[in-house]
C-alpha cells in the first residue's frame, strides 16, 4: 500500500515534474545573470537600487546574528551585498525552516518520554566522564538518550550485514520499519523482497520509507507497486518532488534505519542497492560499515523512524505497541542513537562531532567520503595533530563526485601540516562513516564530514562507549589504511591546476548549499 501517490506517477508525468523542477533551478540561475547584467540599468533608479540595498542589509545583519557557523554566515553575507536582488531571494528560498510546528513537536516531546525513562547517563558519568560530557552535548539539542547493557555488532563490510538482517528479518513476528536514503531494485531486493512478502503473509507489519531524491534515479514505478502489494506493507517517500516549488527540497532523509520487531537495529552508512555489497562496480570496491543493535537503545531507532514516517504520511506509529519489546542484556557498553530531522532543534551532528574530535587523547581515526567542512573542525583535528595525538583521515580514491573530491582535497593542507595523516583508499570508494576515538569511544552511523550532512540532511547514528568496539573498528581502519595511498604534503601541493581552480571556486560557494 503507497501512501503517496507521487511516488507512483507513470513515467511521462514523472518527466514533466522533473522537468518544472529544473525549470525553477534555471529560474534561480537567471536571477543572478540579470541583476548582473542590469546593474548599471539600475543604477539610473537610485531610490529603487537604495532599497535593493536596505533590504540587503538587513538580511545581512539578520544572517550575523542567526546561530550559524561564520563561514556559512560570511558567504551568504558578501553575496546579498554585492547582489541584493537574487541573493535575498535565493537564501529565503533556502532558507526555509526544515522543522515542524510547535504543536507536533510537543507531541514527539510526549513519545520522547518513552525512549528517555531508561536513560543510563548517570552510570555513564561514573564510567567516563569524558563519554558522558559527549553525550550532555547532543542531549542539549535533541532527544537521545543514552543506554547501557546493549549488545553491538560491527559489521566490516555491507556483505557481512546483510547477511546477517537476511538471518534477523527470517525472525520477525510483529514489525518491520525500514528506512533508506537509497532503495534500488537489484540482486540485493531480490534477495530481501521474498523474505518481506513472506512476513508480510504472516502478518508482521513492514513500513518501508525511502528519500525521493536520493532513489530517484534508481526506483521506478514497477518496482513501487511490487512492494507495495505485499500484505501488510506501507510505502511512502520523504518530501516528494512535486508539481509545487518545495523549499524544502534541501532537507532530505539521508537516514538508514532497520528495526525489527524493537528487538534488533541496524544503522550504518550503506543503502539498500547493489554497489554496497559490492555487486555492481561503479567505483571500484566499495567500502562501507554497520552495526548492529540489540537492548533498550532500539527504541531510540524506532523513535527516529517515527518523526520522518509521521512527518511523510501524517499517521503517527502507535509508539507504545512498537516500544513493548523488553531485553534481558546484561553488560558494560553504553550507547545512544541520535538523529536529527523536522521536529528537533539546533546541529547535534555538528555538535557531536566537535565534542569527540576534541575529547581525542591518544588516538583520531575518520573515515568518510566527504571532507567538506568549515575552518573551525578542521582546525580542531589539526590541533589534535599538533599535539602529538595519532591522527588518520581516511577518504576514497576513486571518488563518485568528482567535483565534491578536489574541494575535499583542498581541505587537506593544515592536517598536513600539523602532522597529521591522510590516505586515500586505492581500491575505490571509502564510504564509510566513523570515527574512532582513543580505546573506547566511537561513532558509526550516516553522517558525512560535509555540509549538506552536517547541516542539512535528516541523519542518525550512535554514539558507542566500548573498547571491544573501539578495538574492532580500529583495527578495520588500519586494515584500510594499508591499501591505501598516502597523501602527503609534497603529493598533496602536486595536484592538478584544475582540482585547485574548480576546488577554491566551489568551496566559497559550499556553505550556501
Amino acid at each position: 500500500m503507497t501512501l503517496n501517490e507521487r511516488m507512483s506517477l507513470p513515467l511521462w508525468k514523472k518527466i514533466i515534474i522533473y522537468t518544472l523542477s529544473f525549470i525553477f533551478f534555471c529560474l534561480q540561475i537567471a536571477l543572478i545573470v540579470i541583476s548582473v547584467i542590469s546593474t548599471n540599468y539600475l543604477n539610473g533608479f537610485k531610490y529603487f537600487n537604495l532599497i535593493l540595498q536596505i533590504i540587503g542589509a538587513f538580511y545581512v545583519v539578520y544572517i550575523i546574528y542567526k546561530p550559524m557557523i561564520t563561514a556559512y554566515k560570511l558567504t551568504w553575507s558578501i553575496l546579498i551585498l554585492l547582489f541584493p536582488l537574487p541573493f535575498t531571494i535565493l537564501y529565503t528560498i533556502n532558507s526555509f525552516s526544515r522543522r515542524n510546528n510547535g504543536r507536533k513537536r510537543r507531541r514527539f516531546r510526549e513519545d520522547a518520554k518513552i525512549v528517555w525513562y531508561d536513560d543510563d547517563l548517570k552510570e555513564l558519568e561514573s564510567y567516563s566522564k569524558e563519554a558522558a560530557n559527549i553525550v550532555k552535548v547532543v542531549q542539549n539539542n535533541i532527544f537521545a538518550p543514552v543506554n547501557k547493557n546493549i549488545n553491538v555488532t560491527f559489521f566490516k563490510t555491507i556483505e557481512e550485514k546483510f547477511e546477517d538482517l537476511l538471518l534477523e528479518t527470517e525472525k520477525a513476528k510483529s514489525f518491520i520499519l525500514i528506512e533508506y536514503f537509497i532503495i534500488a531494485p537489484g540482486k540485493l531486493m531480490d534477495r530481501l523482497y521474498p523474505l518481506l512478502l513472506k512476513k508480510g503473509n504472516e502478518g508482521v507489519k513492514i513500513k518501508i520509507l525511502y528519500d525521493s531524491i536520493g532513489s530517484s534515479r534508481v526506483i521506478n514505478h514497477k518496482f513501487i507497486k511490487k512492494l507495495s502489494k505485499i500484505p501488510n506493507c506501507e510505502i511512502s517517500n520523504y518530501e516528494p518532488v512535486g508539481m509545487n516549488l518545495n523549499p524544502v527540497i534541501n532537507n532530505r532523509d539521508h537516514r538508514k534505519i532497520y528495526v525489527i520487531d524493537g528487538k534488533v537495529a541496524y544503522c550504518g552508512g550503506d543503502n539498500l542497492a547493489d554497489e554496497y555489497i559490492n555487486e555492481l562496480k561503479r567505483y571500484g570496491h566499495w567500502r562501507d560499515n554497520c552495526a548492529k543493535y540489540e537492548g533498550n537503545i532500539v527504541k531510540s531507532f524506532i523513535y527516529i523512524f517515527n518523526q520522518n514516517w509521521e512527518t511523510s504520511t501524517k499517521k503517527s506509529l502507535l509508539i507504545d505497541d512498537y516500544f513493548s519489546y523488553n531485553h534481558n542484556i546484561k553488560n558494560d557498553t553504553y550507547v545512544m542513537a541520535f538523529g536529527d530531522g523536522p521536529v528537533l532543534n539546533g546541529n547535534s551532528a555538528y555538535d557531536f562531532f566537535s565534542s569527540l574530535i576534541t575529547s581525542a587523547h591518544k588516538r583520531l581515526y575518520i573515515s568518510t567520503p566527504y571532507f567538506i567542512l568549515n575552518d573551525g573542525m578542521i582546525r580542531s583535528i589539526a590541533l589534535k595533530a599538533k599535539e602529538g595525538i595519532d591522527v588518520k583521515i581516511l577518504m576514497p580514491k576513486i571518488p563518485d563526485k568528482k567535483t565534491a573530491f578536489y574541494m575535499g582535497r583542498a581541505n587537506y593542507r593544515s592536517i598536513l601540516e600539523a602532522g597529521g595523516k591522510i590516505y586515500e583508499y586505492t581500491p575505490g570508494f571509502n564510504h564509510a562513516k566513523n570515527i574512532i576515538v582513543d580505546d573506547d569511544l566511537a561513532f558509526v552511523g550516516t553522517i558525512n564530514m560535509d555540509y549538506r550532512s552536517l547541516f542539512l540532511h535528516y541523519e542518525c547514528g550512535a554514539f558507542i562507549v566500548d573498547n571491544k568496539i573501539n578495538e574492532e573498528m580500529g583495527k578495520d581502519f588500519n586494515e584500510a589504511v594499508l591499501k591505501s595511498e598516502e597523501i602527503t604534503y609534497e603529493k598533496w601541493k602536486k595536484r592538478p591546476w584544475y582540482q585547485k581552480l574548480l576546488a577554491f571556486i566551489l568551496n566559497i560557494f559550499a556553505p550556501m548549499f
